[in-house]
Order: structure tokens, then C-alpha cells, then sequence
């Protein structure tokens, strides 16, 4: 794949994982959004750079990769404990 398509690809990628942020994460405040964002900002950003072998950006994607999953850990484990708050003062 050439340069020029790669960066088509990669702005792309960008753009629909700015949406999925904003919209899933941002506005809506689910969980799963960060996984949305990690599939399509950091795992393109992984290929690209392992494909083209420009290991800085395989050192970046890795590090947003890192904090999409922390991000999507740290969420929902919150969202399961206020469920189970809420549960329990029900009882």
C-alpha cells in the first residue's frame, strides 16, 4: 500500500474514532466505547507501523492501545460497582 493510501487510511481512522469517542464515551459514557476506539484508532496505527516498520509508531499505538484498555477496565469495573451499590441499598 502506498504512502499517500496509508494516510487516507489513517485519517480515516482517526476521524471515525474521534466520532466513536465523543459520542460513545463522551455522551453516552459506555464502557465498550474505549474498545470501539482502541479498534479503530490503535489497531490501524499497529499495522501501519509494523507493515512500513517505523517502530516509533509501533511504540505510540501500543502506548493509546495501553490506555484504551485500562480506560475500558477502570469503566466498566466502575459501572459494576455502582450497580451494586444501588442493588444492595435496594435490599
Amino acid at each position: 500500500m502506498s504512502d499517500e493510501w496509508w494516510g487516507w487510511l489513517l485519517l480515516i481512522a482517526e476521524l471515525v474514532g474521534l466520532a466513536a469517542m465523543s459520542v460513545l464515551v463522551g455522551r453516552r459514557r459506555l464502557w465498550w466505547g474505549w474498545l470501539v476506539v482502541l479498534m479503530f484508532v490503535s489497531t490501524p496505527w499497529l499495522v501501519y507501523s509494523i507493515t512500513t516498520a517505523r517502530w516509533s509508531f509501533l511504540a505510540l499505538s501500543v502506548l493509546w492501545a495501553t490506555v484504551h484498555v485500562s480506560n475500558a477496565v477502570r469503566w466498566r469495573t466502575d459501572e459494576h460497582s455502582r450497580f451494586v451499590a444501588v442493588d444492595c441499598q435496594d435490599r
